[in-house]
């Protein structure tokens, strides 16, 4: 396992190294900059000039990278054209948010999926079975900003039930309890979508796992020893349908940033995901390169506890 872990973090750094010139170069592709179309008519062009001057926007495109390079290796990145805030500094203020929502996200996840994948495993071609594919179709079939319109539109507007926007209520006192009831109260309905609309392919695998392995022979083999079905399903089914789900484990983290990009839009809740879309959206180089490089860095270490995972559930399996 030590053996493992060291391997792939080692692999990570060319993999970074590379991902990074790609960053550097898709951003450095859109035209424009940060300073494209904010221009006051009331300053002069000579100002621009100079902030673009003094950022080293006119530097040649490998002389920026250097810089650049240089600067994420010791830790400096940058900052934010648009905020006019260290890098950093914006990072670890969002990151609590999308963490939050994350945790509820894959929270509700798990806790439905397991269920209506262990029913309709259970209970193949039955009428319990046909209302689940048709509720993970469904999921399937609805767009994520379409189910967060319409989760805003009835919870929010129509019901009250739970705020549309925004990550804590105004004029509560951080670090209270009720601070982090609000926080929590504002992440439970984008966090309940992002969630729900991820239960179909996990509620799709395990049903299908446990019909596969309740037709193998360990299973007859099994049946024929007079084991009751209860502890063939619980002890032998189940335990080796679960395995993928587990290992699915690292794909959520990422999945959960990726789909926050949308839902933190459509909700207005300041996570990373809107900090990622409002950098693109207004040419912020610095703090754009610097989210798309963390989400690389993401996606490695989710292969990675993906492998950890596996290889922890199923001891038969050896990862090198």
């Amino acid at each position: 396992m030590t053996t493992l872990i060291i391997r792939r973090f080692l692999l990570m750094i060319p993999l970074l190294l590379l991902m990074s010139i790609v960053i550097f170069i898709l951003a450095k592709l859109q035209p424009g900059d940060a300073f494209t179309g904010q221009m006051d008519p009331r300053v002069g062009a000579e100002y621009y000039e100079e902030q673009r001057e003094k950022l080293g926007l006119n530097d040649p495109i490998h002389v920026q990278y250097l810089k650049w390079g240089n600067n994420v290796l010791h830790g400096e990145l940058g900052e934010s054209i648009r905020y006019k805030r260290p890098v950093m500094e914006l990072i670890q203020e969002r990151m609590p948010n999308t963490i939050l929502l994350g945790v509820v996200s894959i929270a509700i996840t798990y806790l439905i999926a397991f269920p209506l994948g262990i029913l309709a495993g259970r209970k193949p071609y039955s009428l319990y079975d046909y209302s689940i594919q048709f509720l993970n179709y469904l999921m399937l079939a609805i767009p994520s900003f379409v189910a967060g319109v319409f989760a805003i539109y009835v919870f929010a507007f129509q019901l009250g039930w739970f705020p549309f926007s925004g990550s804590v209520e105004i004029g509560l006192e951080k670090g209270t309890m009720a601070y982090y009831i609000s926080k929590l109260y504002h992440a439970i309905l984008p966090g309940t979508v992002l969630g729900l609309l991820s239960t179909a392919s996990y509620v799709q695998f395990l049903r299908n796992d446990i019909i596969e392995n309740s037709r193998k022979d360990y299973i007859r083999t099994a049946r024929a020893k007079g084991l009751s079905e209860s502890k063939i399903y619980n002890k032998h089914i189940l335990r080796n349908s679960i395995i993928p789900i587990v290992t699915f484990f690292g794909a959520d983290v990422l999945s959960v940033f990726g789909g926050a990009v949308i839902t933190e839009t459509i909700f207005s809740y300041p996570g990373i995901g809107k900090l990622m879309i409002d950098a693109i959206s207004g040419k912020d180089y610095p703090l754009m390169m610097a989210l798309l490089l963390f989400f690389s860095f993401l996606g490695l270490l989710a292969n990675l506890i993906s492998d950890i995972t596996y290889s922890i559930v199923d001891p038969r399996i050896k990862s090198n």
